[in-house]
Formats: C-alpha cells, sequence, structure tokens
C-alpha cells in the first residue's frame, strides 16, 4: 500500500486558471495537498522540496526553452508525474517525451479531472506491480 502523501503543484501566472485547477483537484479524493506556484523558479524549487506526485506545469510560464527546463524537472524528481497546460496542441509535439499528459488549456473540468485520476491510479498500479 502506499502511504506517500498525494501532491499536486500547479505552476501558472494565470489566477483565473490556477484558481479553477486549484479547486477541481481539491475535489478528487486521490488528492490531498494542492499547491499554486506562479513563477519557474518556485515550481522548480517545489519539485526538488517535496517531490509532489503531480506537475500542472502552464507552458507558458516556462518561457522560449521548455525542455531544458522539463529535462531539470526530471533529474530532480522523476517520480514526478508532468502534465503540460498548453494553449495549441499543433505547436507542441516534441512534448510527449517530457510529459505523461498534454491537456489543452479550455477542456472540460470533467476531462482534466478523468485524466488526473487515470495517472494516479496508473502510477499507483505499476507502483503495485513492481512490489507483487
Amino acid at each position: 500500500m502506499n502511504t506517500q502523501i498525494t501532491i499536486v503543484v500547479i505552476a501558472t501566472h494565470s489566477i483565473p486558471l490556477a484558481d479553477g485547477l486549484e479547486a477541481l483537484l481539491e475535489a478528487i479524493p486521490q488528492i490531498e495537498k494542492v499547491e499554486v506556484v506562479r513563477t519557474m523558479e518556485d515550481a522548480m524549487q517545489r519539485v526538488e522540496d517535496i517531490k509532489p506526485r503531480i506537475l500542472l506545469l502552464d507552458l507558458n510560464l516556462a518561457g522560449k526553452k521548455p525542455e531544458a527546463l522539463l529535462e531539470k524537472i526530471i533529474l530532480l524528481s522523476p517520480e514526478t508525474m508532468r502534465v503540460l497546460l498548453v494553449d495549441d496542441v499543433q505547436d507542441n509535439e516534441w512534448q510527449p517525451q517530457f510529459a505523461e499528459a498534454i491537456l489543452i488549456q479550455g477542456v472540460s473540468p470533467s476531462a482534466v479531472a478523468a485524466s488526473l485520476t487515470n495517472l494516479l491510479f496508473l502510477k499507483g498500479d505499476q507502483n503495485e506491480q513492481t512490489h507483487s
């Protein structure tokens, strides 16, 4: 059984997006704590300090070279699942190698909740299988 607290960090400078995601995530029973950060530096620090189960990263926050930041996040906390929030999926073909999920901003809250819940269960199933 996994006794680790499930923490999600939301990294975005958009207050409405952060507020909406925070409320949605707090309603998912498997998620025990949600933190919001507004800068990439804060996101990197939280990933390093607490090793959250999921990092929801607004790609607008990552700047012009998000690949390097995502690689650093992977190095800081390989077990953290990265979910990228993007404006348009067409410009982000390289991202699947850096993220477990890509969500287009504006997708329905139920789709976001379903995707994150599925990720939590998928990762948990993999952990359970390795201990069997």
